[in-house]
């Protein structure tokens, strides 16, 4: 039976990683998805890494600093080096399809919208931005996991929260929660406030066949260590 629903409250990145794998490899139920791969899976697993700026990268994490700096780079840009899609791209360049180039609005960069909306209101509940555009994903194979960026500003402290429709767990979460820790430290920033907690919801959180024994290595030799 799957199971749905599982909270966490981390200290840090790699503590939110580790504990989130544990939830999966110990309670995720094996399906075959429609790709045919096998996965562990969790529902709707909620995420908040209090502290995402210490102990950023875990140490078994197979990406190093520049790695993921690259990453988080390419998070806040709104160009597209020749990939399907990025998620700089949809949050910065954010278009609707049209007939004729002539016809397609201004793109619109989402997160200096969100800038913007912070400034004229602290306690605005507006600072959105979305990566999905309907009619360009509903045709598409290949769409974005990450949906829903969106930022709280209280007590002087920006907290951001994420939706994710998809989640690999083991491959990308430190990737993802670093490039997102990187974007809410800029828009911090702009907004003249300190940066805060990183929510995320993951409507699938899984786990990947291929990474199934390093992870099971890993989910022991911390279960013993406790």
């Amino acid at each position: 039976m799957a199971k749905l629903g599982r909270f966490i409250r981390g200290r840090t990145i790699a503590d939110a990683w580790h504990r989130g794998l544990y939830l999966i490899w110990r309670q995720g139920q094996e399906i075959c998805d429609e790709r045919g791969t096998r996965i562990k899976e969790l529902l709707s697993l909620q995420i908040v890494v209090e502290d995402p700026y210490h102990d950023m990268i875990p140490a078994e994490y197979s990406w190093n600093e520049e790695r993921l700096e690259e990453y988080a780079l390419q998070l806040q840009s709104g160009t597209n080096p020749g990939f399907e899609y990025t998620y700089g791209e949809r949050l910065r360049a954010w278009s609707m399809p049209g007939e004729r180039e002539s016809s397609q609005p201004k793109p619109i960069d989402q997160i200096e919208q969100a800038i913007l909306r912070l400034k004229a209101s602290s306690v605005t509940r507006r600072a959105t931005a979305v990566t999905w555009i309907a009619p360009i994903d509903c045709a598409k194979e290949e769409v974005p996991c990450m949906i829903v960026d969106d930022f709280k500003l209280r007590d002087g402290r920006l907290n951001l929260s994420v939706f994710f429709r998809s989640h690999d767990f083991a491959g990308a979460y430190p990737a993802n929660l670093y490039g997102l820790a990187r974007l809410l430290e800029y828009v911090a920033a702009e907004v003249g406030a300190e940066p805060g907690s990183i929510s995320t919801t993951s409507s699938s959180a899984h786990v990947y066949e291929h990474d199934w024994d390093w992870v099971g290595k890993m989910v022991l030799g911390k279960a013993e260590e406790g």
